[in-house]
Protein backbone atom coordinates (compact mmCIF):
# COMPACT_ATOMS: atom_id res chain seq x y z
CA UNK A 1 0.00 0.00 0.00
CA UNK A 2 1.44 3.35 -1.07
CA UNK A 3 -0.02 6.59 0.28
CA UNK A 4 0.83 10.11 -0.78
CA UNK A 5 2.90 12.08 1.72
CA UNK A 6 0.17 14.73 1.89
CA UNK A 7 -2.36 12.10 2.95
CA UNK A 8 -0.10 11.05 5.82
CA UNK A 9 0.27 14.68 6.91
CA UNK A 10 -3.52 15.05 6.87
CA UNK A 11 -3.75 11.91 9.03
CA UNK A 12 -1.41 13.49 11.60
CA UNK A 13 -3.50 16.69 11.62
CA UNK A 14 -6.70 14.66 11.91
CA UNK A 15 -5.35 12.61 14.83
CA UNK A 16 -4.19 15.78 16.58
CA UNK A 17 -7.65 17.30 16.22
CA UNK A 18 -9.28 14.22 17.73
CA UNK A 19 -7.06 14.59 20.81
CA UNK A 20 -8.75 17.90 21.59
CA UNK A 21 -12.23 16.42 21.17
CA UNK A 22 -11.90 14.11 24.21
CA UNK A 23 -13.22 11.01 22.49
CA UNK A 24 -14.56 7.96 24.26
CA UNK A 25 -12.51 4.82 24.78
CA UNK A 26 -14.38 3.10 21.92
CA UNK A 27 -13.83 6.00 19.52
CA UNK A 28 -10.13 6.08 20.38
CA UNK A 29 -9.98 2.32 19.86
CA UNK A 30 -11.36 2.80 16.33
CA UNK A 31 -8.58 5.29 15.59
CA UNK A 32 -5.90 2.97 16.97
CA UNK A 33 -7.28 0.05 14.97
CA UNK A 34 -7.32 2.17 11.80
CA UNK A 35 -3.72 3.27 12.36
CA UNK A 36 -2.66 -0.32 13.00
CA UNK A 37 -4.29 -1.42 9.74
CA UNK A 38 -2.31 1.24 7.89
CA UNK A 39 0.89 -0.11 9.46
CA UNK A 40 -0.12 -3.67 8.60
CA UNK A 41 -0.80 -2.98 4.91
CA UNK A 42 2.41 -0.92 4.70
CA UNK A 43 4.42 -4.03 5.69
CA UNK A 44 5.04 -2.71 9.22
CA UNK A 45 3.27 -5.61 10.90
CA UNK A 46 5.29 -5.47 14.12
CA UNK A 47 4.29 -1.86 14.68
CA UNK A 48 0.66 -2.72 13.90
CA UNK A 49 0.60 -5.32 16.69
CA UNK A 50 2.48 -3.04 19.11
CA UNK A 51 0.00 -0.22 18.52
CA UNK A 52 -3.01 -2.35 19.47
CA UNK A 53 -1.34 -4.12 22.40
CA UNK A 54 0.00 -0.94 24.00
CA UNK A 55 -3.34 0.83 23.73
CA UNK A 56 -5.12 -2.16 25.26
CA UNK A 57 -2.55 -2.23 28.06
CA UNK A 58 -2.93 1.50 28.79
CA UNK A 59 -6.70 1.15 28.87
CA UNK A 60 -6.76 -1.89 31.16
CA UNK A 61 -4.14 -0.53 33.57
CA UNK A 62 -6.00 2.79 33.92
CA UNK A 63 -8.91 0.91 35.56
CA UNK A 64 -6.79 -0.73 38.26
CA UNK A 65 -7.90 0.84 41.52
CA UNK A 66 -4.76 0.36 43.63
CA UNK A 67 -2.48 2.31 41.27
CA UNK A 68 -1.30 5.74 42.43
CA UNK A 69 -3.49 8.59 41.23
CA UNK A 70 -0.69 10.20 39.21
CA UNK A 71 0.08 6.93 37.40
CA UNK A 72 -3.59 6.36 36.56
CA UNK A 73 -3.74 9.90 35.21
CA UNK A 74 -0.67 9.29 33.04
CA UNK A 75 -2.23 6.11 31.64
CA UNK A 76 -5.45 7.95 30.78
CA UNK A 77 -3.46 10.67 29.01
CA UNK A 78 -1.58 8.00 27.05
CA UNK A 79 -4.84 6.47 25.83
CA UNK A 80 -5.79 9.85 24.34
CA UNK A 81 -2.35 10.68 22.91
CA UNK A 82 -1.73 7.23 21.44
CA UNK A 83 -3.63 7.81 18.13
CA UNK A 84 -1.69 11.05 17.31
CA UNK A 85 1.58 9.32 18.23
CA UNK A 86 0.78 6.40 15.93
CA UNK A 87 -0.12 8.76 13.08
CA UNK A 88 3.14 10.67 13.49
CA UNK A 89 5.14 7.46 13.69
CA UNK A 90 3.45 6.18 10.54
CA UNK A 91 4.49 9.36 8.71
CA UNK A 92 8.11 9.05 9.85
CA UNK A 93 8.44 5.31 9.22
CA UNK A 94 6.90 5.19 5.73
CA UNK A 95 7.95 8.52 4.21
CA UNK A 96 11.40 9.55 3.06
CA UNK A 97 12.57 13.13 3.42
CA UNK A 98 12.41 13.65 -0.34
CA UNK A 99 8.83 12.35 -0.55
CA UNK A 100 7.81 14.68 2.27
CA UNK A 101 9.44 17.72 0.68
CA UNK A 102 7.93 16.81 -2.69
CA UNK A 103 4.44 16.55 -1.18
CA UNK A 104 4.72 19.83 0.71
CA UNK A 105 6.05 21.58 -2.39
CA UNK A 106 2.76 20.76 -4.11
CA UNK A 107 1.05 22.77 -1.37
CA UNK A 108 3.14 25.81 -2.43
CA UNK A 109 4.99 26.09 0.87
CA UNK A 110 8.03 28.43 0.97
CA UNK A 111 11.28 26.88 -0.20
CA UNK A 112 13.07 28.19 2.90
CA UNK A 113 10.74 26.08 5.06
CA UNK A 114 11.24 23.04 2.83
CA UNK A 115 15.02 23.46 3.04
CA UNK A 116 14.85 23.54 6.85
CA UNK A 117 12.55 20.52 6.92
CA UNK A 118 14.71 18.51 4.54
CA UNK A 119 17.84 19.17 6.57
CA UNK A 120 16.03 18.36 9.83
CA UNK A 121 14.78 14.97 8.62
CA UNK A 122 18.27 14.00 7.52
CA UNK A 123 19.79 15.45 10.68
CA UNK A 124 17.75 13.53 13.25
CA UNK A 125 19.17 10.06 12.40
CA UNK A 126 22.67 11.56 12.54
CA UNK A 127 22.26 12.34 16.26
CA UNK A 128 22.10 8.66 17.20
CA UNK A 129 24.95 7.74 14.87
CA UNK A 130 27.24 10.51 16.19
CA UNK A 131 26.45 9.59 19.79
CA UNK A 132 27.32 5.95 19.10
CA UNK A 133 30.61 6.95 17.48
CA UNK A 134 31.62 9.23 20.37
CA UNK A 135 30.68 6.60 22.95
CA UNK A 136 32.80 4.00 21.14
CA UNK A 137 35.75 6.43 20.99
CA UNK A 138 35.49 7.05 24.73
CA UNK A 139 35.46 3.34 25.46
CA UNK A 140 38.65 2.91 23.39
CA UNK A 141 40.26 5.49 25.70
CA UNK A 142 39.04 3.64 28.78
CA UNK A 143 36.23 6.10 29.59
CA UNK A 144 33.01 4.19 30.18
CA UNK A 145 30.08 6.58 30.54
CA UNK A 146 26.62 5.33 31.39
CA UNK A 147 23.29 7.09 31.03
CA UNK A 148 23.02 7.67 34.77
CA UNK A 149 26.38 9.48 34.74
CA UNK A 150 24.57 12.60 33.54
CA UNK A 151 23.38 12.81 37.18
CA UNK A 152 26.18 11.03 39.02
CA UNK A 153 29.10 12.67 37.18
CA UNK A 154 27.64 15.65 35.29
CA UNK A 155 30.94 17.49 34.71
CA UNK A 156 32.65 14.47 33.18
CA UNK A 157 29.56 13.67 31.12
CA UNK A 158 29.46 17.25 29.82
CA UNK A 159 33.17 17.39 29.01
CA UNK A 160 33.60 13.93 27.50
CA UNK A 161 30.26 13.35 25.76
CA UNK A 162 27.96 16.35 25.35
CA UNK A 163 30.52 18.89 24.14
CA UNK A 164 31.99 16.54 21.47
CA UNK A 165 28.47 15.57 20.45
CA UNK A 166 27.40 19.20 19.98
CA UNK A 167 30.53 19.96 17.92
CA UNK A 168 29.97 16.89 15.77
CA UNK A 169 26.29 17.70 15.22
CA UNK A 170 27.14 21.28 14.27
CA UNK A 171 29.53 20.01 11.59
CA UNK A 172 26.94 17.47 10.41
CA UNK A 173 24.23 20.14 10.13
CA UNK A 174 26.52 22.33 8.04
CA UNK A 175 27.38 19.44 5.71
CA UNK A 176 23.71 18.52 5.28
CA UNK A 177 22.77 22.12 4.53
CA UNK A 178 25.50 22.41 1.88
CA UNK A 179 24.42 19.08 0.39
CA UNK A 180 20.78 20.23 0.20
CA UNK A 181 21.78 23.53 -1.42
CA UNK A 182 23.99 21.70 -3.90
CA UNK A 183 21.04 19.53 -4.92
CA UNK A 184 19.08 22.69 -5.73
CA UNK A 185 16.56 22.56 -2.90
CA UNK A 186 16.63 26.35 -2.47
CA UNK A 187 16.40 27.32 -6.15
CA UNK A 188 13.91 30.08 -6.89
CA UNK A 189 12.77 28.47 -10.14
CA UNK A 190 10.74 25.33 -10.49
CA UNK A 191 13.05 22.42 -9.65
CA UNK A 192 13.38 19.28 -11.73
CA UNK A 193 12.00 16.30 -9.82
CA UNK A 194 12.26 12.62 -10.62
CA UNK A 195 9.45 11.74 -8.21
CA UNK A 196 5.93 12.04 -9.56
CA UNK A 197 2.99 11.67 -7.20
CA UNK A 198 -0.74 12.15 -7.33
CA UNK A 199 -3.67 11.25 -5.14
CA UNK A 200 -5.15 7.85 -5.76
CA UNK A 201 -8.59 6.53 -4.88
CA UNK A 202 -7.12 5.20 -1.63
CA UNK A 203 -5.86 8.68 -0.63
CA UNK A 204 -9.27 10.23 -1.28
CA UNK A 205 -11.01 7.40 0.60
CA UNK A 206 -8.85 7.85 3.71
CA UNK A 207 -9.43 11.61 3.74
CA UNK A 208 -13.17 10.99 3.33
CA UNK A 209 -13.08 8.58 6.29
CA UNK A 210 -11.34 11.22 8.43
CA UNK A 211 -13.96 13.86 7.61
CA UNK A 212 -16.82 11.40 8.16
CA UNK A 213 -15.40 10.39 11.55
CA UNK A 214 -15.19 14.03 12.69
CA UNK A 215 -18.76 14.65 11.57
CA UNK A 216 -20.07 11.56 13.37
CA UNK A 217 -18.27 12.47 16.57
CA UNK A 218 -19.84 15.93 16.58
CA UNK A 219 -23.39 14.59 16.16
Amino acid sequence: MKLDARTKIILVIFASITYGLRLTILENAVLVLGSSLLFWFSQKKKMAVIGVLFYTGFWLLSYISFLPAWLAHVLVVLTYTWPPLLAGHFLLMTTSSYELVHGLRKWRLPEAFLLTLGVMFRFLPAIKEDARTIRASLQVRGIFLRKRDVICRPLQYLECFLVPLMMSLLRTAQELTVASLTKGLALSGKPTEYLQSSWSLLDWSICLCCVSFLLLVQL
